[in-house]
């Protein structure tokens, strides 16, 4: 047996094991975290086919949920409520997809005009170019003699790939809408069985409390972002229809799903309209009138719309909205690029609804 130190030992030696484990045990405790958040960040890259429907799911019926309430209590059952908020929303979906798909139908026609209407804008120079290549021209031809070959490049058009895509699409439309109907129905139930294993009446009371709030505010703040990009996509919509750019259904419906993507999205928005614009119209100074409009319009909802109806409550850190950006289009590619603020803001709401998580929903905040 070892024999227990001696208080009266003033070797300075003997205090190097403890001081060693104290510096020792943060590090291990942020190693074995930090390792944990990896694994489940590579848990969700490798089964996204899994994790995603779920997620998209979730979000769902964070949004669904005011409009179940309402449907309650204007007379429908449990089961019907949920069933005709669901069957609605996945009709107005398919309904705007449709629109969409028409849309493109309709572009696919026009793109070689497009392509034409740009080499006739940039004939001037692209002579320019080639004459002061000639020299690099004539020293290639001679480095590499008859090899001189021309490549035919098809690709497949927009409407064999969207046809391509419809069938996996489509499967994962339903399987969402059905899993967000079933959390609808049963996710008191299921919160009612998680709260029964909890331990301590003050614990279950927490739990319940913090569960209500999250669940308010994400509704809350999912609904009025939705609504507030419908808003803006039929204003796109709108305006660039009146002024005349061709296929404006397409631009409102790019507005309404870029605007889930705070800065990014409204600048390719607008950077995308302004390059169309130019090569449809004639006059340079005509041409900005689309762009301006679609600019005035995402003016309004970021500085009048969204802190009207969010207020100053959650409104993100840009540096936080960066970082999410990149990590979930890394992880789920376009529809990671789509949720990667809504799950930022839900990380917040839930952050700053916890008390060990408070200064990670402050960082998440406004700066």
């Amino acid at each position: 047996m070892t024999e227990p130190p001696d208080p009266n030992d003033n070797n300075p030696l003997s205090a190097y094991p403890a001081a060693i484990g104290r510096l020792i045990k943060p590090w291990f405790s942020f190693a074995v975290v930090g390792l944990f958040v990896f694994a489940c960040f590579y848990t969700l890259k490798l089964a996204e086919d899994l994790f995603l429907p779920i997620v998209l799911a979730g979000f769902l019926g964070f949004l669904l949920t005011p409009v179940t309430r309402w449907l309650r209590k204007i007379g429908l059952t449990e089961f019907w409520a949920p069933l005709v908020g669901t069957l609605g929303f996945l009709a107005i979906l398919l309904s705007l997809f449709g629109a969409l798909w028409f849309s493109l139908a309709q572009f696919q026609p026009d793109f070689p005009q497009y392509l034409d209407h740009i080499q006739e804008r940039l004939a001037p120079i692209i002579d320019s170019v080639q004459k002061s290549s000639a020299s690099m021209d004539r020293l290639s031809n001679w480095l590499n003699p008859g090899s001189n070959h021309e490549i035919s490049i098809r690709g497949p058009s927009i409407i064999e790939i969207a046809l391509s895509n419809a069938p996996t699409f489509l499967a994962v439309i339903i399987v969402v809408h059905v899993l967000a109907f079933f959390l609808l129905l049963y996710g008191a139930r299921l919160l009612k069985k998680l709260v029964d294993m909890i331990p301590g009446v003050s614990e279950k009371q927490n739990v319940v409390e913090i569960a209500a709030e999250i669940e308010q505010t994400a509704a809350r703040y999912f609904t009025s972002v939705t609504l507030i990009n419908a808003a803006l996509g039929a204003s796109v919509w709108i305006s660039v229809g009146l002024l005349g750019l061709p296929h404006p259904i397409l631009w409102g419906v790019a507005a309404f799903l870029l605007h889930y993507i705070p800065f990014v999205g409204a600048t390719g928005g607008i950077i995308a309209m302004t390059l169309v614009s130019l090569i449809h119209f004639d006059s340079v100074w005509y041409a900005f009138l689309p762009p301006l409009a679609y600019l005035l319009c995402a003016a309004v909802e970021g500085n009048l719309a969204t802190p009207l109806f969010l207020g100053r409550w959650l409104i993100l850190n840009p540096i936080a909205i960066i970082l999410s950006f990149l990590l979930w289009s890394y992880l789920w590619g376009v529809a990671g690029t789509l949720l990667a603020v809504p799950i930022l803001a839900t990380l917040k709401i839930f952050c700053d609804r916890i008390d060990t998580l408070k200064r990670l929903g402050s960082f998440l905040g406004r700066p």
